[in-house]
């Protein structure tokens, strides 16, 4: 390969790998108020570290469901809309007591 190919061809995957980086969206604490950072947690891949996060602050899972809001949404739609690993960490907030079932029912049969 002559000089010119090598190089569109790094720059290419330069910037491809840049875009995929780039490309998954981050929660970050805007402030130090602990709801802030449950919600960053929550929102992320580790149920360790939201685990830890709740414990350091002297909560249980059922009291953060059911009290914490997150960009004015309760923390389950946040995560729902914003988590890296939504179901994993709905389901370790919830303790499975969301998990949908679909039930099909064939109403021209009847």
């Amino acid at each position: 390969m002559n000089f010119l190919t090598k190089s569109i061809t790094a720059t290419v995957l330069t910037l491809t790998t840049i875009g995929a980086v780039n490309a998954a969206p981050r929660v970050i604490a805007a402030d130090n108020y602990i709801t802030s950072k449950i919600c960053a947690a929550a929102s992320g891949s580790s149920s360790v570290k939201l685990h830890k996060v709740i414990k350091d602050a002297g909560l249980t899972k059922q009291y953060v469901v059911d009290n914490v809001q997150c960009n004015d949404q309760n923390i389950v739609s946040f995560v729902s809309e914003y988590g890296e690993n939504a179901e994993k960490m709905v389901d370790k907030l919830t303790q499975g007591k969301y998990k949908t079932q679909v039930k099909v029912t064939d109403l021209a049969s009847n």
